[in-house]
C-alpha cells in the first residue's frame, strides 16, 4: 500500500508507526521555514529528521543567548542546528530543497520517504500593527509564540514564486485512492492542502489527527 501523510511536527510518531505497515511518503509543509542565524530553518522537516532517542541539548542556543543574539521563538536544539548547517551547505551548493532533504534523510536512515512541500522559498506571515512600529509582517512562529492561539488574523504566504514540487504531485497520484492522510488543521496545513488540491484536483484529504495506525489504514482504503 502506498500512503501519503501530510503533517508537521505533530505527526512524527505516527509516521514511524505507519512506516512498518505501508510504503509511506511524508510530505512536510515548508511555510514555517525561514533563515535564522545564517542557516536554513525548517522546523516541520527537522521534526522528522531528528532522532527521537536523543535527549536534546541546547549548547549552541545557550551560547547565542549569552551573546544576546537570536530570537527566543526560533530557539533550536543542537541536533537541529546540525541539520540546518548541512542543509544550508547543500542549498548553497545548488541542491534543491527536495534533494537536500533526501540527503539528510538517507543519513538519518529514515524508514519512509520525506518530501518538502515546495522547493521555493515561501514564508507564512501575519500582518500586525502596534503603536511603536506600525504595521509589519511577522513570521507564523513568532506570531504564535507572542499571541494566543485562535487570534482571528488571516496569514499570507510571502514569496516571489511558490509551487508544490512534482515529487509531491507524483506521490499523491500514486497513493491509495489518491488519498492524503492529514495530521492537523492549522493555517499551515490548510494552506498545504489547498496547494496540493490545486495541482491534484482528484485528491481527497482525510484528517487522521486522532487516529491510530489501523484506523489510518482503514480510512485511506475506504472507497470514495
Amino acid at each position: 500500500m502506498q500512503l501519503v501523510l501530510l503533517s508537521g511536527a505533530a505527526g512524527t510518531g505516527l509516521a514511524r508507526e505507519l512506516a512498518g505497515r505501508c510504503e509511506l511518503t511524508v510530505v512536510a509543509p515548508t511555510t514555517r521555514d525561514s533563515w535564522a542565524d545564517g542557516l536554513k530553518r525548517s522546523p516541520d522537516i527537522d521534526a522528522f529528521l531528528s532522532d527521537p532517542a536523543h535527549e536534546p541539548t541546547y549548547g549552541v542556543a545557550r551560547a547565542l543567548e549569552e551573546l544576546a543574539f537570536g530570537a527566543a521563538w526560533q530557539r533550536a536544539h543542537d541536533d537541529e542546528i546540525a541539520l540546518r548547517i548541512m542543509r544550508t551547505e547543500l542549498l548553497h551548493a545548488d541542491f534543491t530543497m527536495t534533494t537536500a532533504v533526501a540527503a539528510l534523510a538517507e543519513r538519518r536512515k529514515l524508514p519512509f520517504t520525506l518530501l518538502p512541500l515546495s522547493d521555493d522559498r515561501g514564508e507564512m506571515r501575519y500582518v500586525v500593527t502596534d503603536e511603536e512600529s506600525g504595521s509589519r509582517a511577522v513570521h507564523h512562529d513568532e506570531y504564535r509564540a507572542a499571541l494566543p492561539v485562535g487570534t482571528p488574523l488571516e496569514p499570507a504566504v510571502v514569496a516571489l514564486t511558490w509551487s508544490v514540487t512534482e515529487q509531491v504531485v507524483e506521490a499523491v497520484k500514486a497513493s491509495e485512492q489518491t488519498t492524503v492522510a492529514v495530521v492537523g488543521a492549522d493555517a499551515v496545513l490548510r494552506h498545504a492542502i489547498e496547494a496540493i488540491a490545486a495541482r491534484v484536483p482528484e485528491a481527497r484529504f482525510v484528517d487522521v489527527s486522532e487516529a491510530g495506525v489501523a484506523e489510518v489504514l482503514r480510512a485511506v482504503t475506504t472507497p470514495r
